[in-house]
């Protein structure tokens, strides 16, 4: 708790969900030139941009959170650095979230 004492929570179920994977797998990413990791994810530089030039990725296909919020932030930092702008994402600001429920939070 908020004092540090150790609580217990007796639950008829534990569901631990780890390792999600991007949805990449029959886009033919291939086929223009796009790579990606072992994992799946479309290899892109710290601006999202992949090495094709004009083809940008964001959001669960890119390394990173899989969260709405962040990919956001990429898509509008990207927006930004297609009409010349210099935007910056910090992601060790980016909040995380843990959906549950009931909600607890």
């Amino acid at each position: 708790d908020k004092d540090g004492k150790a609580q217990t929570l007796e639950v008829d179920r534990l569901i631990v969900s780890v390792g999600r994977v991007p949805n990449t797998d029959n886009l033919g990413l291939d086929a223009v030139g796009l790579g990606v990791d072992q994992r799946g994810f479309i290899e892109v530089d710290d601006h999202c941009q992949t090495k094709v030039p004009g083809i940008w990725a964001i959001g669960d296909v890119v390394r990173g959170p899989m969260l709405a919020h962040k990919a956001e932030d990429e898509g509008v930092a990207v927006a930004e650095r297609i009409v010349g702008q210099k935007p910056h994402i910090d992601f060790n600001t980016v909040p995380w979230v843990i959906y549950t429920f009931p909600e607890i939070a």
